[in-house]
């Protein structure tokens, strides 16, 4: 009798002991999975925040000898740019065609704080290259993260 009692409670033993490890995975696997939750809200609102933070102006545009279009660009929101290069620039001409532009950086103004980055407050100085038989009409610049602005010339 003795032997069978001992079975009994090693038997108990051994299903307390594997409930205790599943209920240990599951908590472990819940908290990781909020924790992975947590940090995708939390870059979707940095997202957000940049994207709602960030605003650019054309301050001015230059044609040169009807082949260089010079287009000064403002950021005026909260929120820095941190490569700026990563801007599109669409031009648009008179039939119609709006094309995507490769550009040239002349520069940022003044660019004392974050050398590189469009800091609220900086202008950059694009330029490209343009048709003298068919100049543009209209310029629009882009951010990375979806802001515009754009400019009849």
């Amino acid at each position: 009798m003795f032997e069978i009692g001992f079975a009994t409670i090693i038997g108990a033993i051994v299903g307390v002991f594997l409930l205790l490890v599943v209920a240990y995975l599951l908590i472990g696997a819940t908290l990781i999975t909020a924790e992975v939750v947590m940090t995708a809200q939390r870059d979707m609102t940095e997202v957000q925040t940049d994207k709602t933070g960030t605003s650019i102006t054309i301050d001015e545009h230059l044609i040169a000898e009807n082949t260089t279009l010079y287009v000064l660009v403002k950021n005026d929101g909260t929120t820095v740019i941190k490569n700026p290069l990563q801007m599109d620039l669409f031009l648009a001409t008179d039939t119609g065609t709006q094309t995507r532009e490769e550009w040239q950086k002349i520069g940022i103004t003044p660019d004392l704080i974050n050398p590189g980055f469009l800091d609220p407050g900086e202008v950059l100085n694009m330029s490209v290259s343009i048709d003298e038989l068919s100049p543009p009409i209209w310029v629009k610049v882009a951010t990375p993260t979806g802001t515009a602005a754009s400019a009849y010339l």
